[in-house]
């Protein structure tokens, strides 16, 4: 258990909560969690001698951001589908090529290379918290998405999709991760499996991932094969009885959104996944006015909290709709997320008694940091939210441990997540016949680290700690779980062999 004390002070703290504190707020952090806000800092440190004392000066304070749909393999994917709409995916050679590399050939390495390398990727731009939809096959890559979330230390909800994925975190102890099962594409989705997956959910007291209607392709094949809506099919099997993540539903017949309404279920939208798949786009106007809640998540791509947010209002103004309030724009990625997961108890919001998840921002540049002066801090909150991009991330703390410093992460060495994103990358290009590919240098496999020593070898010795921001790296023992992990849950384990299947294909 983290038993460390901290005093952050002189940073610009949006707590997010429902009174919508907001100010240059000092905050006392023990044991993980945050125990006090707003309290003269000299009274702190009276109180609290031995404390670590962080200067935030020139930097606003936020709510760790939470994911609330991840797609990991797509970190390294968007590069074959980029340029084209998700429609014409099934179409393109290379796209189904690598996609089916993955799913038939690709290695426990491999799959462990690519989720370490999008939720670090995630982590340096603030995502404390992810929910992975997973992968179908093979049946490593769910015990590689557990892996890469224990050495990033973002804290993970995934989605599992047969009944060997279950049977593995069935036999889970320990484990910080959370679990979800996840219901087959529209495509091969049956009234069995759409049963067994409920069925499945309920016995594990699991929420269940409702991955549907993202296109209108996708929407007209429910409704063929089950004679209703999409959010009728919902409504008709008590889905939202039981915790659900209701994920991308876009489409919708007469009377469907007041469903998803009554049933008081967050929907989770991802407007930069939405422009650059080009699928369809939601009603918001609708969801708006029946108040539908909202969360987002990144889906395709790159996790960038900040530009999702952005895209958000970009396709409001658009579509010659109002944006949000400063404020509620927030919530997409904070409190509505955990929400969404099921964990608004523990996190979402910077409020007393719940974990220390925070993410700093860095406006000392003059181009951002004359903003301070305004004394309006919706205002404030405002620009920062329109204006601010991931690259002003410069630390991100999960329970109260620094997981990111001065923008460099301390989980993992930023060169071997750059060598190995290549490699991962290299080989989805052999399998496509192609030797070159367009990378935007926008987007970077992964921004390389300035310090050409490693941070893992770095000692904690070599490193004072005082106030400011230090990158120090706290190499935790492992605990019993992650020996398990590390040991029982690789390329060589073998699961019993009187498991059944109850997803997909295996139907009866």
């Amino acid at each position: 258990m983290n038993e460390s004390t901290k005093i952050i002070e002189n940073g610009f703290v949006f707590t997010g909560d429902k009174q919508h504190h907001a100010g240059r707020l000092t905050l006392l952090i023990q044991k993980g969690r945050i125990v006090d806000i707003g309290k003269p800092v000299q009274v702190l440190k009276a109180l609290h001698p031995t404390a670590e004392v962080i200067n935030a000066a020139d930097k606003v304070l936020l709510p760790g951001f939470v994911d609330a749909h991840h797609a990991g393999e797509s970190f390294i994917l968007r590069y074959v589908t980029s340029g084209q709409p998700m429609s014409r995916w099934n179409k393109n050679s290379a796209v189904s090529l690598a996609i089916d590399y993955l799913r038939k050939e690709a290695t426990y390495e491999e799959f462990l290379n690519l989720y370490r390398l999008s939720y670090c990727a995630a982590l340096k731009s603030g995502i404390t918290t992810v929910a992975e939809y997973g992968f179908d096959t093979p049946e490593h890559s769910f015990s590689a998405a557990l892996e890469a979330m224990r050495q990033a230390n973002v804290r993970g909800v995934i989605g599992l999709h047969n009944g060997d994925q279950i049977e593995a975190a069935r036999m889970l102890h320990g484990t910080s991760s959370r679990f979800a099962c996840a219901i087959s594409d529209e495509e091969n989705l049956t009234t069995y499996n759409f049963q067994s997956t409920i069925r499945t959910a309920h016995e594990l007291q699991w929420p269940v991932m409702l991955h549907l209607g993202q296109t209108q392709h996708g929407f007209d094949v429910v409704k063929k094969n089950f004679n209703k809506s999409i959010a009728q099919l919902y409504a008709d099997y008590h889905v939202f009885d039981f915790p659900v993540h209701l994920t991308h539903l876009a489409c919708f017949d007469d009377g469907d959104v007041e469903i998803i309404a009554k049933s008081g279920t967050p929907l989770v939208l991802s407007p930069l996944s939405i422009l650059r798949k080009g699928t369809d786009i939601p009603p918001f106007e609708e969801l708006f006015r029946h108040n539908v809640t909202l969360a987002l998540g990144s889906d395709w791509g790159t996790a960038h909290p900040l530009e999702n947010i952005q895209s958000y209002t970009s396709l409001l103004k658009m579509l010659g709709l109002p944006v949000d309030k400063a404020y509620d724009l927030l919530a997409l990625h904070t409190k509505n997320g955990a929400r969404t997961l099921g964990l608004d108890t523990e996190i979402g919001t910077i409020e007393i008694g719940k974990k220390a998840d925070i993410v700093f921002l860095d406006l000392s540049e003059f181009r951002m940091n004359t903003v301070l002066a305004d004394e309006n801090n919706e205002r404030i909150l405002d620009v920062v939210l329109q204006e601010a991009t991931s690259h002003h991330v410069s630390e991100v703390m999960i329970n109260g441990e620094f997981y990111v410093r001065e923008g460099h992460l301390l989980t993992y060495s930023e060169d071997d997540l750059t060598h190995e994103g290549q490699a991962v990358l290299r080989k989805i290009l052999q399998v496509i016949g192609q030797k070159k590919i367009f990378v935007p240098t926008s987007a970077p496999v992964l921004q390389l680290s300035t310090q050409r020593k490693d941070e893992n070898e770095i000692s904690a010795n070599e490193l004072p700690h005082e106030e400011g921001f230090k990158v120090v790296r706290k190499e935790p023992a492992p605990t019993d779980f992650e020996r398990k992990v590390d040991t029982s849950m690789n390329t060589t384990s073998k699961l019993p062999n009187n498991v059944q299947k109850i997803f997909g294909d295996d139907e009866v």
